[in-house]
């Protein structure tokens, strides 16, 4: 399957961000750094983290054909909504 669109958070803080991190690194995705891509299960992610600017970038850029775009971003969206 393709890439879904890429979701641009704003208002997040270095704190927001570890949280984040930390919730993928219990998942088993590895995030090392402000920009980089992981994969899991088939799903490749693309993250852009901006703390000058508190935003961050997130998109999938890969992933079975089963899983659609919508259930993606949602369980994204829930994740960043996690992390206060």
């Amino acid at each position: 399957m393709g890439a879904c669109a890429t979701q641009t958070f704003s208002g997040v803080t270095q704190a927001r961000f570890d949280c984040l991190v930390q919730k993928a690194t219990a998942a088993g995705i590895a995030i090392a750094g402000d920009v980089g891509q992981a994969s899991k299960d088939g799903i490749t992610i693309r993250w852009q983290f901006d703390p000058a600017g508190q935003t961050l970038e997130l998109q999938c850029t890969d992933s079975p054909f089963f899983l659609p775009c919508g259930t993606i971003n949602a369980k994204i969206h829930d994740l960043v909504d996690a992390c206060p």
